[in-house]
């Protein structure tokens, strides 16, 4: 009833009887009231900073959950471009460095972005995970960008070799990539392409 005629919220109301604080979950027969009796209210001035730290804490933490998805759906997409990537680099097909160089910053971006987020909890373990994520993305580009530059060297070797006559089909072994070899690149050898090579430092978040 207080609450409505004064605008002042439960938690921040201090009632006073007979100068003494009264618990406002007490029923008032029970505190000695009759009726006419004189009560005396009281803004409790600590009580409402505290909701309010509370309120605004909640309103970061809002925030913070909304930005973590945003991220997430971006990563999602990003991370979609690097499969398409790594299917063709393991598919034999040599990509320009020029995109895994801006797949990679925009990776990049979104670790800025996270690092820029505060929270705490599971939102914390939320955003730790967003990080985890983006970091192995990124180091798989750079493992595909030497196999990739590695590509580039094997054809262009077998380019000049068929340009000076030698392509007589006995090639050395170690330019022997004929074209079914290509169409058949094991499964395995995509889940297990060998010694990862990490050429970014992270620092911990």
């Amino acid at each position: 009833m207080l609450a409505g005629q004064t605008g002042l919220h439960t938690e921040d109301q201090k009632i006073f009887y007979k100068e003494k604080e009264r618990d406002s979950r007490n029923f008032l027969d029970v505190a000695g009231l009759k009726d006419g009796s004189k009560l005396v209210l009281i803004e409790d001035e600590i009580s409402r900073e505290k909701r309010f730290i509370e309120s605004r804490r909640n309103a970061k933490m809002e925030n913070a959950s909304k930005e973590i998805t945003s991220i997430r759906l971006d990563i999602d997409k990003l991370a979609k471009q690097v499969a398409n990537v790594e299917m063709d680099i393991y598919g034999g097909k040599k990509v320009t460095e020029t995109l895994l160089l801006s797949l990679i910053e925009l990776l990049m971006t979104q670790l800025i972005k996270l690092d820029g987020i505060t929270a705490d909890g599971d939102l914390k373990l939320q955003r730790r995970m967003q990080v985890k994520r983006v970091q192995k993305y990124i180091e798989t580009l750079d493992m595909l960008k030497i196999r990739n530059s590695a590509l580039g060297n094997h054809n262009a070797k077998v380019q000049m070799h068929h340009k000076n006559g030698i392509f007589t089909g006995k090639m050395p072994k170690s330019m022997y990539y004929n074209q079914e070899q290509r169409k058949r690149v094991s499964f395995a050898d995509q889940r297990n392409p060998g010694p990862v090579v990490v050429t970014t430092k992270w620092e911990t978040f």
